[in-house]
């Protein structure tokens, strides 16, 4: 009897250190399991099985009995990383002017998790009802794994999900990744049917640091994008500029967001101005305490005829040149920006062929003079006209289109100038 006494004592002794071995491990994995762990570089899904067996006799003959326990590792969720492109500028066109913000997101958790994007208007400088929209899908998953011992630079041993499908806890081909910091794209997978078997994920191009120590993540990286509505500007001529954020949340407890740096948009808003100066070609009879403008070696006048005296004298049969000024002092363009001016006919006769046998001299910057061009007064030629003593000019850059068309566009900080003449009628 002490014999069989002594192998059940040994048998009750070995059942409790099973036991006890069991319970320990699943404690540890309770532990890995907790939000924040430092455990959480097991991957999500990962399945853990422990076996144990016992040896002994029955009378003559060995015998043995096995158990075993499988835990799957649970998802850690964890707040993702998000980096904000831009700034991004367009012209304003109206309270509906949109930009696009790009912002690029990188899961956090060790496996994949869906997070809940939203966006909002940071700040609204002079403008009034601001608006900001995630572009669809609102909703994303982003899946994760882990690597173990045994990747190279190119291909990533991670453990079996447990599903066997064409993913790998939510990677799959063509996805985009980032290891150790490294962006790489998925060219292939190989997603083990075996729970407790090791699944791989190819690169299509290898990693610069080498091959990844064992517990480095493998985090997919999406591309999400924002609708930035500019509302209305409330002073024209300077730029509304709306700043906006996203968030994004895990819908995981205990729901780990990241909010990203604001993202700047800038309308531009053009603002013109239109100045009109004349000169005595003839005699550069002025009068005195005029205002003027000098441009190409010649000065012009303007004075209010309010205040008496006109700018410049005149008799019959000598010519006067005009100069008009259009400069755009906003932040952006002004666009179809086109001039007209009525011919006082009782009093002066359009004078043609004074500009190398043109009629207008056009300058789509003040400050290169030497880059002119020359129109005629006839109409569909050139984006100038003269008909029934009004006069019609499209400007805005080197080659303004042709009238009637919408006229051209005057960049911000720039000056166009016109010039024609006339004779004063005897």
């Amino acid at each position: 009897m002490k014999p069989i006494n002594k192998f059940l004592r040994r048998e009750n002794k070995m059942k409790t250190i099973i036991k006890v071995y069991l319970s320990l491990l699943l404690l540890t994995l309770a532990i890995a399991a907790s939000p924040g762990s430092a455990w959480a570089n097991l991957a999500a899904n990962t399945q853990i099985t422990n076996a144990a067996t016992l040896n002994y006799l029955s009378g003559i003959s060995p015998m043995t009995a096995t158990a075993s326990v499988t835990v799957t590792v649970s998802l850690v969720p964890a707040a993702p990383t998000i980096v904000a492109q831009g700034p991004y500028t367009t012209q304003y066109a109206g309270p509906a002017t949109t930009l696009t913000d790009t912002f690029v997101i990188t899961a956090g958790s060790n496996g994949p998790d869906t997070y809940n994007l939203t966006a909002a208007v940071v700040t609204d400088v002079n403008g009034t009802g601001a608006g900001v929209a995630v572009v669809a899908p609102v909703s994303i998953i982003l899946g994760a794994s882990v690597t173990v011992a045994g990747s190279t630079a190119t291909i990533m041993d991670v453990p079996a999900d447990g599903n066997a499908n064409s993913s790998v806890n939510g990677i799959e081909v063509g996805d985009t990744v980032v290891i150790n910091g490294e962006v790489k794209t998925v060219s292939a997978i190989f997603d083990n049917p075996s729970p407790n078997g090791i699944s791989t994920i190819t690169l299509a191009s290898a990693l610069v640091g080498g091959a990844p120590a064992a517990g480095v993540l493998v985090e997919e990286q999406k591309i999400i994008q924002t609708i930035v509505t500019s509302g209305t500007i409330t002073t024209v001529g300077t730029s509304l500029v709306v700043t906006d954020t996203i968030t994004a949340t895990s819908a995981t407890t205990p729901f780990p967001a990241m909010t990203s740096s604001a993202v700047t948009n800038t309308f531009t808003s053009g603002l013109a101005t239109l100045s009109k100066y004349v000169r005595n070609v003839t005699t550069d009879n002025h009068t005195a305490g005029t205002t003027s403008y000098v441009f190409n070696g010649n000065t012009y006048y303007w004075k209010d005829n309010s205040s008496g005296a006109p700018a410049v004298m005149s008799k019959p049969g000598e010519v006067l040149e005009y100069i008009l000024v259009a400069a755009n002092i906003g932040t952006g363009s002004v666009l179809s920006s086109v001039i007209t001016d009525v011919v006082p006919a009782t009093y002066v006769t359009f004078k043609t062929g004074v500009y190398g046998g043109k009629d207008f001299m056009y300058w789509p910057d003040s400050t290169a003079p030497g880059a002119s061009s020359t129109f005629t007064a006839a109409t569909g030629d050139d984006a100038a006209q003269y008909v029934t003593s009004t006069i019609t000019v499209n400007v805005g850059g080197a080659t303004p289109p042709t009238p009637p068309a919408a006229g051209g566009t005057i960049a911000a900080g720039k000056i166009v100038i016109v010039t024609y003449q006339a004779t004063v009628n005897p």
